[in-house]
């Protein structure tokens, strides 16, 4: 009993070791930020690193110069003549709608972009993957102004020292900065000569419209970028309500069992009819006008 009792000391003493020295090591640098919604989805970012934001703010810093020489050229003297002995006032008013008004309504309108993180392929969005708002924009850039001191020599040292490369603006509005991904679907085309149309003795008088067989479409042909399991779910919500909507009274198990294949005859059924009757307005048109004979002859 004694000799199992210290066994199991031991055993206790060398998990407690194990997970103090795993604690204790460095964690890795990385620029992946993972977040889970609501719905238990996990959203995975790229972090935009110094390099990117200092560049990004170069680009503005020039393009708010230029704006402010303009300003100073042909603004401030009409504004000196109409209003004498408010340079001074004004000119202090232009400079903070300059600097704060660019970054809050660039970033609060605008997805989070500035000009400068456009063309950097950077973006503001929230700590939850949200985009940012209006709020927000204005208390992250109201910071700004701690963050710059000694040449954005704080924000710099913020942004170093919190995992998510965070400046003091971005801990107090709880905002992040990522990189934009450019991603492209690849198509997989979708071989309609094999599909059949629905039968038109088993389906109503309801026509999809044409942003539905576009969204089909989409789906089918990129319908190969997700597992079979999440796929089939997805149609299956989309099968179900149009096959709802058009009374569909064939076999049920077209919808539940095959739902992609139940898409793409409606897809085929509608995209192909409506092209016939378009095909069918135009031969009577010519016929009545006289082109058609013409074009026999």
């Amino acid at each position: 009993m004694a000799t199992a009792t210290s066994e199991l000391d031991q055993a206790q003493t060398s998990t407690v070791y194990q997970e103090e020295v795993y604690s204790n090591q460095p964690r890795k640098l990385s620029l992946d930020m993972q977040i889970e919604t609501p719905e238990n989805v996990i959203l995975t970012y790229q972090l935009a690193g110094p390099a990117q934001r200092y560049l990004a703010y170069l680009i503005d810093l020039i393009i708010r110069m230029v704006v402010m020489i303009g300003l100073l050229m042909f603004v401030m003297p009409m504004m000196s003549l109409v209003l004498p002995g408010t340079a001074l006032g004004l000119f202090l008013v232009l400079m903070f709608l300059n600097t704060w008004g660019y970054y809050t309504i660039s970033e609060g309108f605008f997805k989070g972009q500035s000009i400068g993180k456009h063309f950097c392929g950077i973006r503001v969005i929230r700590e939850g993957g949200y985009p940012i708002t209006f709020w927000p924009a204005v208390l992250r850039n109201l910071v700004r102004s701690a963050d710059a001191i000694m040449f954005y020599g704080i924000g710099i040292t913020s942004m170093l020292l919190t995992q998510r490369f965070q400046r003091l603006g971005d801990l107090a509005a709880g905002t992040v900065v990522i990189q934009e991904r450019s991603l492209k679907l690849p198509r997989k085309p979708v071989i309609l000569d094999k599909i059949k149309p629905l039968d038109k003795n088993e389906i109503g008088s309801f026509l999809p419209r044409d942003e539905v067989l576009s969204l089909i479409d989409e789906f089918i042909g990129r319908r190969h970028v997700l597992t079979y399991e999440r796929g089939h779910a997805l149609a299956a919500i989309l099968a179900q309500n149009l096959a709802d909507r058009l009374h569909y009274s064939g076999d049920p198990k077209k919808v539940t069992h095959y739902p992609m294949a139940f898409l793409a005859a409606v897809y085929k059924t509608f995209s192909f009819s409506q092209a016939e009757e378009e095909q069918d307005v135009v031969s009577e048109y010519l016929k009545q006008s006289g082109f058609g004979e013409f074009h026999d002859e």
